[in-house]
């Protein structure tokens, strides 16, 4: 299904961009527990973030204002667009890539939710699934039970093959531009891994239309920095080898919560993850490689096991990546 739409709609203070959609009041998820949508200051001056590098910078180092409270950028902030305005924000691109561990994975599950407009089963393959299975991953269990991601979308064709006179689950509200997950744990990747990127981007008739890859490696390489480089630069090359216009986010990994085990991957805790991000960011931006960290985001976030975060977070990182998009230029 695919929607054309020719003028923007972006959310006003106040309002509820999530309270339509499927799921809303069974998952417990309002915009407010979120999202606060910023008053101006002054009429003159825009709370929300102008440049790309400042949302970048603002996201990284933001913060909350108590425990689970919504997370707000320093400085300036992100918007929360309304589903019309992410369709057109899409439209903008030839394809868009999630690319590394289980944290794209994840944040590739809630774009397909903000897509779908369905709280409840959005990440997910409703039509393959039982009554049983659906009762069980519905809401934050999509992201915080692992039984559940052998349902999970990995990329738009799943839905899209699945739509015509018996769909059975929540259609995309605009399915023009080609998206996937592509999950790597190695280096170098699987092959299977590399042949499923070039043929969603190779090839494609506009080379200077953005083709974005968004990218994480932390807990693929359990933080080891020497790793993550060689994973970056892999995918830089085959990026590279498009010649295309590919724009690439790094992300930071998620803050460690309180409830991980000690002795388990990555149980040195958040001094780890920290110098990781530290490490890889001036490395990430010599590569022209644009960064986004997710610590402050999941710092005060409740985790279940001090490593896998609910939707919520999910929704915003998500959202957060929208408006990094938002700002790529497309000439």
């Amino acid at each position: 299904m695919s929607v054309q739409h020719t003028k923007p709609v972006i959310l006003e203070p106040g309002k509820d961009a999530l309270k339509h959609f499927s799921g809303s009041r069974e998952c417990g998820i309002l915009q407010q527990d979120i999202y606060t949508a910023p008053w101006p200051l002054s009429p003159k001056v825009s709370p929300f973030c102008g440049r790309r590098a400042g949302l970048l910078k603002a996201l990284g180092s933001g913060g909350r204002y108590g425990f689970d409270e919504p997370f707000v950028g320093r400085g300036c902030t992100y918007r929360w667009f309304e589903t019309t305005e992410i369709c057109m924000i899409l439209g903008r691109f030839n394809a868009i890539t999630f690319i590394g561990d289980d944290i794209t994975q994840s944040i590739y599950g809630a774009f397909n939710i903000l897509l779908r407009e369905d709280l409840a089963l959005g990440s997910l393959q409703q039509w393959i699934m039982s009554d049983e299975e659906k009762a069980k991953c519905r809401c934050h269990s999509q992201f915080l039970n692992t039984e559940c991601q052998s349902f999970a979308i990995e990329s738009i064709n799943d839905v899209k093959k699945n739509e015509g006179s018996d769909r059975k689950g929540s259609h995309y509200f605009c399915d023009n531009v080609p998206h996937a997950y592509i999950p790597v744990s190695s280096v170098p990747s699987s092959p299977s891994s590399q042949r499923s990127f070039k043929d969603l981007i190779y090839g494609k008739l506009n080379p200077w239309q953005p083709s974005p890859i968004i990218f994480s490696f932390g807990h693929a390489s359990d933080f080891n920095t020497d790793t993550t480089v060689q994973a970056m630069d892999e995918w830089v090359n085959l990026a590279t080898g498009a010649e295309r216009n590919i724009p690439m986010l790094f992300l930071g990994p998620p803050a460690i919560g309180l409830k991980k085990v000690a002795g388990s991957a990555s149980g040195s805790g958040n001094f780890a993850v920290w110098n990781y991000y530290k490490e890889m960011m001036p490395i990430a931006k010599e590569k022209r490689v644009a960064v986004l960290g997710l610590y402050n985001l999941t710092l005060q976030s409740s985790s279940a096991d001090g490593e896998k975060f609910d939707e919520k977070v999910a929704l915003v990182e998500a959202m957060m990546i929208i408006n990094w998009l938002s700002k790529l230029e497309t000439s």
